[in-house]
């Protein structure tokens, strides 16, 4: 059974328990808030960071502490290393302590997060620490705006193509997006191509827009059977991510000039 456990009841206890180490001992933990969330199923993904880093966290919605973080909150962020105090508590607050109070997942890292105004509830995730900010996972699910292979696949496509169109309308003009659609049918090849590039806000949790670029092949012979939906992101300077849209599979993880 999902159990949420309230900041402020745990922090009522804390006030009650021994002092266990000295104040040297202290390491703060560092202050985050949501840049985006995205559900699918019962996986709660969430970007969390700051000015300086950005952590894409994961927790399965049916455990207890799998918690929904507030737009616009300050978050605590708790890894193994860290030993704090909240505001007029005697015992230090460990990841541990945050386990204790919610779940461990036995599998990859895990991060607690404590609402650090104390009103709310305990989270508890998995660290995605491969790549920068997560986004050269092996497999995603969703990158911001963009979700990958979902169930309703041809809708959820439609979405995404529509959203792609009216970025580069508004970005570059109806010119543009003429010439961008159009296909491009190299000799010898049993494929044609067509691509459109435009800024997108919340690629791996990055409140600024950021260039995604998709390229979809078509049977040379029959132009309304695409063969292959590529998706590919500029997340950081001199970095692309390129997917496989039907699944979210890494195709290629690459620097290169934006």
């Amino acid at each position: 059974m999902k159990i949420k456990i309230n900041i402020g009841l745990f922090v009522g206890l804390m006030l009650l328990a021994p002092v266990a180490a000295s104040a040297q001992n202290l390491v703060p933990p560092e202050v985050v808030q949501l840049e985006n969330l995205q559900e699918d199923g019962d996986m709660r993904v969430v970007y969390m960071g700051n000015s300086t880093n950005h952590y894409f966290l994961y927790c399965n919605m049916k455990a207890a502490g799998c918690i929904k973080p507030e737009e616009n909150k300050n978050y605590l962020l708790f890894n193994s290393n860290t030993r704090w105090k909240m505001p007029g508590a005697k015992d230090f607050i460990t990841l541990a302590t945050v386990q204790d109070w919610t779940i461990k997942y036995n599998q990859g890292e895990n991060i607690g997060l404590v609402p650090q105004d104390a009103k709310g509830d305990l989270g508890i995730f998995i660290l995605d620490a491969t790549g920068d900010g997560g986004y050269e996972r092996d497999v995603v699910m969703a990158d911001g705006p963009i979700v990958y292979g979902t169930a309703d696949r041809q809708n959820a496509w439609k979405h995404f193509f529509m959203q792609m169109i009216k970025a580069v309308v508004e970005q570059q003009g109806k010119e543009a997006l003429g010439v961008k659609l159009a296909k491009r049918c190299e000799p010898g090849q049993a494929f044609c191509t067509a691509s459109l590039d435009a800024n997108l806000v919340g690629i791996a949790g990055i409140q600024e827009p950021r260039k995604v670029l998709v390229v979809v092949a078509t049977d040379i012979h029959d132009q309304s059977k695409q063969l292959e939906r590529m998706v590919c992101t500029y997340p950081a300077k001199g970095t692309v991510i390129c997917r496989d849209w039907n699944t979210g599979k890494l195709i290629s993880a690459k620097h290169a000039q934006q």
